[in-house]
């Protein structure tokens, strides 16, 4: 028995493992600008909120892979998988309209499918008139919290 509950559990995690991912974004984002002179032309917070949200979408879906899972083994294949997924049908190797229409809506069901669109934005073109993307990184980051609150939940039931 555990004094905490499945929220807090989860809750734990994503503090532990966003301050991890905040460190790693900011150092990537230094090296991008200053080391490869990638130009900054929008506001250095929107790209702040849009790596933030993207991260806290990424943990949700990474968690709920690490709950559901049965074995390390399993997690790591599915984590494979969606790592493969999302750097194909992501926008990032071939422009998503290419794709048929199912592959289309799977692809816009990734966060890094919104991250890379508002980053583009933001950071190549001075800023962004999709905000609409804001906020579907936001309902994917919280309904994949939402599902890791409760598979976790039923599976602590269980043990």
């Amino acid at each position: 028995m555990s004094p905490v509950n499945a929220l807090e559990l989860v809750l734990g995690k994503y503090l532990g493992l966003g301050i991890v991912s905040a460190v790693i974004a900011v150092v990537t984002t230094l090296l991008l600008v200053y080391g490869l002179g990638v130009p900054m032309l929008g506001d250095p917070w929107m790209v702040g909120l849009v790596i933030g949200l993207v991260v806290f979408a990424s943990l949700g879906i990474g968690l709920l892979i690490s709950v559901v899972s049965d074995s390390e083994r399993q997690a790591v294949q599915l984590a494979l998988l969606l790592l493969l997924a999302s750097v194909f049908f992501s926008g990032f190797v071939l422009p998503i309209n290419e794709f048929r229409e199912g592959v289309q809506i799977a692809a816009y069901a990734l966060p890094v499918t919104h991250g890379i669109a508002l980053l583009q934005d933001v950071m190549l073109r001075g800023g962004t008139t999709n905000y609409w993307e804001v906020y579907v990184l936001i309902v994917i980051g919280i309904v994949l919290m939402l599902l890791t609150v409760l598979a976790l939940r039923r599976t602590l039931r269980s043990a």
